[in-house]
């Protein structure tokens, strides 16, 4: 047990946090941060239901690494719910869609670690979600 949880950490694979063909990609003005809407895989959907489906809005930082997860119900909700995307110098978030804090990494290996623990988060749903915002 006591080898199990760090190694879980450090083996914790991206998956579909990577984002290959993202739903949208918002960035802060400075392109300090960056959002990116990404889907997450359904075993079943009807033709042209693709918006229908769960997504991820991932949080990566200027380094390219993930600093926040935000559980979407459809990728669809991004668009229609809320307004704009809010960013300030602490938070970024989208009124009844995500809310997550801008907390930059003090070095290499605490954005390394975060990344992982966000990861793990992420494939065991534990991550913030639109669905608590209501």
């Amino acid at each position: 047990m006591a080898v199990g949880v760090p190694l879980a950490v450090v083996l914790a694979p991206e998956g579909r946090l990577a984002c290959d063909e993202p739903y949208l990609t918002e960035a802060r003005p400075d392109g300090a941060w960056s959002v990116k809407i990404c889907g997450r895989p359904r075993f079943f959907a009807m033709p042209g239901g693709g918006s229908d489906a769960p997504g991820w809005i991932v949080l990566r930082d200027a380094h390219g690494a993930v600093r926040g997860v935000s559980s979407l119900s459809m990728l669809q909700l991004y668009g229609m719910m809320g307004e704009d995307t809010d960013w300030t110098r602490r938070r970024v978030s989208r009124p009844m869609v995500f809310d997550l804090p801008l907390d930059p990494a003090q070095g290499r290996i605490e954005r390394w670690w975060d990344e992982r623990i966000w990861r793990l988060r992420a494939l065991a749903g534990l991550t913030p979600s639109d669905e608590g915002l209501s």
